[in-house]
């Protein structure tokens, strides 16, 4: 199958778009396909002009010399700020996959990846289409509000009646999508993948209650909500220190981070009885203590680790910056739990790898990660970052119910779906989806 990959944002950057794009390109090679990719995203800053070269992507599982070689156009103008935008993209996308057609290599189908903000992507979504040529376009992140300027767009372009399979890589994502789509449009969800067994381990170790290592991995960025995490264990750790539900209180000082969101189930409601289990109502402290391993860097990482010094978590919380795939799965291996606080969070490719080797994972509900945790079974659900803190502490004192979740995120049956070979079945069927969504189409003046 000839396959044409369309993303604003691509490798060498390392989001969550570009690391998953990259990998489903080499896995898709691998299997025989022959693929190629047009960005906006130049391989170096600065760089610009239009070309296409042969590039070796990683995420295969091998090393340099065995990587995927694939060719990959990248069209790369001078932009301030080194954002991957070029004004003339969608007549270089149209050029480039003329060119493949008259060569004797029209493509299959061209896969469209969408974020928030794609003008690549969203302008040469219609000319892919009057090119006559298969569309499955992916949304790759949390619309939130945004999701009203797509809706605009539909109503001025009637873009949700284009012959395109719709896709996105939850049902967070879907969501909106659906909404605009409506009952009679079609939106499959294609998950991200992973090669599970690189991260998988053996049994559970053994766990102790009054101890409890926790770790994430996350940029530390706003929506990564790794400060407001920090907040959440400060508040736990002052329950083992001092008692209480109110015990360890902190604040940040800006709005939207920390306790309850304006928005979120129960805002400004007390806790349910149900929320405090686990807490001593007494105001006794809690015999237990924590450990927490945050890795990732980013813009906030200095500002988190002024917080961790200055409320004292010095001897709690450890920040080793950002960690390779080797450095996380030992990371992985002396821990107990893994959080996600995210709440606008997609998909949540780090939970997923922290899932593989088993670890059970706290999250946000409403989350992408949230959809493929069984509360209670391989991980616990939570409303809020109060219930997040005492989770915390109910799972550093609950040897049961830690080692409960662990042996449940031990079954890699419930994982099953995002393994790479799984993925690639589900993305095949969308292909052939879009192939009969096509009906000819008009070329491209």
């Amino acid at each position: 199958m000839r396959i044409v990959h369309v993303s604003d944002t691509f490798a060498p950057l390392l989001g969550g778009i570009e690391v998953q794009v990259a990998r489903l390109v080499a896995r898709q090679h691998m299997a025989g396909h022959r693929v190629e990719v047009i960005t906006t995203t130049p391989v170096a800053p600065g760089d610009h002009g239009v070309a296409s070269n042969i590039e070796r992507l990683g995420g295969s599982g091998g090393g340099a010399d065995t990587r995927p070689a694939v060719t990959v156009h990248r069209i790369a103008a001078r932009v301030p700020g080194g954002w991957p935008i070029h004004p003339r993209s969608t007549t270089h996308v149209v050029r480039r996959l003329r060119e493949l057609m008259a060569s004797g290599a029209r493509p299959d189908v061209v896969h469209l990846h969408l974020g928030v903000l794609a003008p690549t992507v969203q302008a040469a979504l219609r000319s892919v289409t009057r090119l006559g040529l298969p569309a499955v376009l992916t949304v790759h992140s949390v619309w939130g509000p945004t999701w009203r300027m797509f809706a605009a767009a539909d109503a001025v372009a009637g873009w949700s009646r284009w012959p395109v399979l719709w896709s996105a890589v939850s049902e967070l994502t879907a969501a909106p999508l659906r909404r605009i789509v409506g009952a009679d449009g079609e939106v499959v969800v294609l998950p991200n993948g992973l090669d599970l067994a690189a991260w998988r381990s053996g049994r559970p170790r053994e766990t102790t209650a009054g101890e409890l290592h926790v770790v994430s991995a996350a940029r530390f960025a706003p929506r990564k909500r790794m400060l407001p995490f920090l907040e959440a264990v400060a508040r736990a750790h002052g329950m083992f220190a001092g008692g209480g539900p109110g015990a360890g209180e902190t604040r940040l000082g800006v709005p939207g981070v920390g306790g309850r969101r304006a928005g979120d189930p129960g805002a400004g409601d007390p806790p349910a009885d149900g929320e405090r289990a686990g807490v001593p109502r007494s105001g006794e402290p809690r015999r237990g203590r924590l450990r927490v391993t945050l890795a990732g860097d980013g813009a906030e990482l200095g500002r988190a680790r002024r917080f961790v010094a200055e409320h004292g978590l010095s001897d709690v919380v450890s920040l080793p910056g950002a960690l390779g795939a080797d450095g996380l799965r030992e990371l992985y291996a002396g821990a107990d739990v893994f959080v996600a606080p995210a709440v606008d969070e997609a998909f949540g490719i780090a939970a997923l790898e922290a899932q593989a080797a088993g670890l059970p994972v706290l999250t946000r509900a409403g989350s992408g990660v949230a959809e493929r945790v069984a509360d209670g079974v391989d991980g616990l659900v939570v409303p809020d970052d109060a219930a997040l803190a005492r989770a915390l502490v109910r799972l550093a004192t609950d040897g049961d119910l830690l080692r409960g979740i662990r042996n449940g995120s031990h079954d890699g049956t419930r994982l099953a779906a995002y393994d790479w070979p799984g993925v690639l079945a589900e993305t095949e069927k969308a292909y052939a989806r879009a192939a009969r969504l096509t009906g000819g189409g008009q070329d491209v003046a």
